[in-house]
């Protein structure tokens, strides 16, 4: 299978892009279709869409990601947010999802200013980001909630992917301290 990687960046995204964008996240989440119908990312907006391109340059799995600087306890941390993770029905069972974080593990490596990947997900998809090279850490996660609009702090699951630390280092007692919204 040809899929070709996409990395545009967000001020880059043109009306058409982001459209199918939108339409890709609205296949894959039905249940948030109203929601994806206006916009291709929830929470922070991301500073890249990383996305394969399938036939006619039709996007058929992609996700966001943002840089930060975030604490645990003392030890300050730069991460790349991930968010908006999907595939598109009628490509999903083939790996498609995990060439995208194949392609984001490769993506971010070429950054060298992220220590990690980091990301938060339904109890029932963690697995799938295990699979692919994610492992999940006990800490919970302090953030502005966009739909609240109020701190709260999430449980998780919590997921990390070493980029330019070892897994060894990611502090295992600390909240994650994303300083505002998630991705």
């Amino acid at each position: 299978m040809s899929l070709e990687v996409q990395l545009t960046p967000r001020a880059e995204v043109t009306p058409l892009l982001e459209g199918r964008l939108c339409a890709l996240l609205q296949a894959a989440y039905p249940q948030w279709a109203d929601f994806w119908e206006g916009t291709s990312f929830w929470g922070s907006e991301p500073e890249w869409h990383l996305w394969l391109a399938g036939p006619g340059g039709q996007p058929v799995a992609q996700l966001g990601f943002g840089r930060r600087t975030v604490t645990l306890g003392e030890q300050v941390i730069h991460i790349a947010g991930v968010g908006g993770v999907a595939t598109h029905p009628a490509w999903q069972g083939r790996g498609v999802g995990r060439q995208l974080l194949r392609a984001l593990g490769q993506t971010l490596k070429a950054q060298s200013d992220v220590d990690y990947a980091f990301l938060q997900c339904r109890e029932e998809v963690a697995p799938f980001y295990e699979r692919s090279g994610f492992v999940r850490v006990p800490n919970p996660a302090h953030f502005l909630d966009p739909d609240e609009e109020k701190w709260v702090t999430n449980a998780g699951p919590t997921l990390v992917l070493p980029v330019r630390l070892a897994l060894d280092d990611w502090p295992l007692e600390e909240t994650v301290e994303l300083r505002g919204l998630p991705w």
